[in-house]
């Protein structure tokens, strides 16, 4: 399946989710998110730890929510107490669906789908290419550049250096050491910026890509397909 489709049915599935009123429409959205976590049983370990903090969150909003409902709404309590708990259910089966996406599929494979759509229309806007390039830039790097930071942490360890407890100090250290940090990075910026005008970055676009992902035929049969099966079912519900 191209990653692009993928993206897709995710994302159509968390939307229907979310406009999920009837509570039994909303089960068996609540239903299919189970049994799609228990297939993907292999990415469990990384799901959970994912999502974990959320579990925290979203019990905690709702219990102000409600606090904040109880005091300004004239609503019976019965009805509040009901509103508040669908829209814990459909946030948890919100996050719960987008983080097994995140987990199982590769950012990387979305962009190169997207940049081989975008070849494929032969439509030249360089201000796309440079918005790709850009999360691309950033989805390559990043890890190094967390590596590198943890490399100056731990080189603070060694000479011991007084790291701070407190998030506000740490935010303060942090803050001070980013000057420094861009300017050890300046050589490998110039380095990159060097290698993409040798490789005639910004004569041509749309840029090519490879490995090319092809968007076939049975990719707009099913976002057509699940469109269609997501609004009727919503359809149906509602009459």
């Amino acid at each position: 399946m191209n990653p692009l489709t993928r993206l897709f049915l995710y994302l159509l599935f968390s939307f229907s989710t979310l406009l999920s009123n009837d509570a039994l429409l909303l089960c068996l959205h609540i239903m299919a998110v189970l049994i799609l976590i228990l297939y993907k049983k292999h990415h469990w370990e990384e799901w959970k730890i994912y999502t974990r903090p959320f579990w925290i969150y979203f019990p905690l909003t709702g219990v102000l929510f409600l606090c904040i409902s109880f005091l300004v709404s004239s609503r019976p309590a019965p009805v509040i107490l009901l509103d508040v708990f669908f829209a814990t259910i459909r946030l948890c089966g919100l996050v719960s669906i987008m983080t097994l996406y995140l987990v199982e599929s590769r950012t990387q494979d979305t962009l190169l789908a997207l940049r081989s759509l975008w070849y494929t229309s032969k439509i030249k806007f360089h201000w796309f290419d440079k918005l790709v390039l850009f999360f691309e830039m950033t989805i390559r790097f990043f890890p190094s550049v967390q590596e590198q930071w943890r490399h100056v942490e731990r080189s603070q360890k060694a000479l011991s250096i007084h790291i701070p407890k407190s998030t506000l100090k740490k935010v303060t250290q942090i803050a001070r050491s980013i000057p420094d940090f861009i300017l050890l990075n300046l050589e490998k910026t110039e380095t990159i910026t060097q290698s993409m005008i040798m490789r005639g970055y910004g004569q041509h676009s749309p840029r090519s890509v490879y490995p090319y992902i092809q968007f076939k035929p049975i990719d707009f049969v099913w976002w057509i397909s699940i469109t269609i099966a997501v609004f009727g079912v919503h359809s149906f519900v509602q009459i």
